[in-house]
């Protein structure tokens, strides 16, 4: 597992240099956050906002029907998304440590398994093109939101997380059955 400070590259050589300010900090960076002992679970959704008031607001709506987590900047996300497999990630766009967009794409490279969503108060296109093409989000909600809209977008990436988890596993025992056939196979041939 490799281990990088908050700061340097996180993907692909480029380097967020507004995380330059923020406290150093080690973060692992496993290749997926999310395995298939998690299927039968509730999702567990992280919020990253700037605003206490709305990291609240959203415990306080989701906590029944999902396993809520909120983190107020980057570093705290980013090490909670590890240390307790987040599975769906929601981030506000306008923050001042780094842009929604920003970090997506980060998680995006470090956590390709974590479903992204992006929260903007923006009705401009920029930053919603910006996060599907950069931080390959699942969906963008905008502000103000509709908690029935946040809960049905969280329950269909769920879904799609369940879909990829069941795709790989399937993946995983047909590439075992196919090399137990192989060996049956050369062993008839050299007998």
């Amino acid at each position: 597992m490799a281990r990088k400070r908050l700061g340097e590259t996180f993907c692909a050589g480029k380097s967020y240099h507004r995380l330059k300010d923020l406290p150093h900090m080690t973060l692992n960076h496993p290749n997926n956050s999310v395995n298939a002992t998690d299927l039968d679970s509730r999702p567990r959704v992280l919020y990253l906002d700037d605003d206490q008031a709305n990291l609240d607001s959203f415990k306080a709506n989701f906590r029944d029907q999902f396993e809520v987590f909120t983190a107020s900047n980057p570093v705290q996300a980013y090490n909670m998304i590890e240390a307790e497999g987040i599975q769906i990630a929601i981030a506000d766009h306008n923050m001042p440590s780094m842009s929604g967009v920003e970090f997506l794409e980060s998680l995006y490279c470090d956590f390709p398994g974590v479903q992204r969503i992006l929260l903007t108060g923006y009705t401009e296109m920029v930053p919603v093109v910006e996060a599907i093409n950069k931080g390959k989000v699942f969906g963008v909600l905008t502000k103000p939101f509709n908690m029935q809209d946040i809960s049905r977008m969280i329950e269909d990436a769920w879904e799609q997380c369940r879909e990829q988890l069941e795709r790989e596993k399937t993946l995983r025992k047909l590439v075992r059955q196919n090399q137990q056939f192989e060996f049956i196979l050369r062993q008839r041939l050299l007998s």
